[in-house]
């Protein structure tokens, strides 16, 4: 496939962060990953990243605030809330695509697919 676009994966589950690295690897995309919300802005700060796919309850920083943060740095980063609980009533919402865990490889490409058109 050899997208080349750059992936950030922010979830404080070192399991999460690993196997959608793997899959998104797998597809053909460059992969970095934040365990939370200020690793995440750190990355941000240094590469342009085309999708962010973030954990909605991280200890700290939660998704939403991470998402704000990041999106003051890049304007025009596509974010994909995950959660292990029902899709989320947040103002984000509206411009975010979500994804409930557990979630499969099919999944994550459609969502990628539909983001980077």
């Amino acid at each position: 496939m050899g997208n080349k676009a750059k992936i950030l994966i922010i979830d404080d589950q070192e399991g999460i962060r690993q196997l959608l690295a793997e899959t998104c690897l797998m597809l053909g995309y460059e992969v970095k990953t934040a365990a939370n919300g200020q690793e995440a802005y750190d990355l941000v700060c240094q590469e342009d990243f085309q999708v962010a796919f973030v954990d909605m309850k991280m200890s700290g920083i939660n998704g939403y605030e991470t998402m704000k943060l990041i999106r003051e740095k890049r304007k025009g980063l596509k974010g994909v809330f995950m959660t292990g609980y029902d899709e989320p009533d947040h103002e984000l919402k509206s411009e975010m695509i979500v994804l409930i865990k557990p979630f499969n490889l099919e999944k994550v490409k459609e969502v990628l697919e539909k983001l980077l058109k």
